[in-house]
């Protein structure tokens, strides 16, 4: 599987591309290299996750978050929505799964500390599945696992096949 995410920030019109043909280009070499049924996008810039959506509904999207002393992609603007989060507010739904089942992501990828197990078992009642990323800390893992998360983002997969196989888990 191929996780593809798109840079885009809300303050860089001029550095790139319109979300629209960001996600034109990249979906043309998607389906030019075959790998559409292997693909998920995944982007902090929701405009491209809401692209994806509508020219591609096959196409699996995951919405990615944070919320950091350094950056948080959940901070409403005077208007009361994120410039993160494509024109919705979040004032509107009941919780950040939620907001991200109306963003039309079938994942939500968080920031792993942002996780709490209220959380991972509101997303799973919604169907939106949770993968956090990025832990890299066994002790951190097993939290997660314990939580029942759906997949964890490592920049060490040896350890994270090592958590996987402890709990009789398959890694991928």
């Amino acid at each position: 599987r191929l996780n593809i995410e798109t840079k885009l920030t809300p303050d860089n019109a001029g550095d790139t591309v319109d979300a629209t043909t960001f996600v034109r280009v990249i979906l043309d070499a998607v389906r030019d290299a075959k790998l559409t049924d292997r693909v998920t996008i995944q982007s902090f810039n929701w405009r491209t996750l809401m692209e994806v959506r509508r020219v591609a509904p096959d196409v699996p999207t995951s919405c990615l978050t944070i919320e950091s002393n350094d950056t948080n992609t959940m901070t409403p603007a005077a208007d009361g929505k994120s410039p993160w989060h494509g024109g919705l507010a979040q004032r509107d739904y009941a919780s950040v799964p939620a907001l991200v089942k109306a963003a039309g992501c079938s994942t939500w990828s968080m920031f792993w500390r942002n996780l709490t197990p209220a959380l991972v078992k509101e997303a799973h009642a919604i169907g939106v599945k949770v993968l956090p990323w990025t832990v890299n800390n066994p002790a951190d893992m097993q939290k997660l696992i314990d939580m029942g998360v759906d997949g964890i983002i490592s920049d060490y997969p040896d350890r994270l096949r090592d958590a996987a196989a402890a709990n009789h888990l398959s890694a991928r």
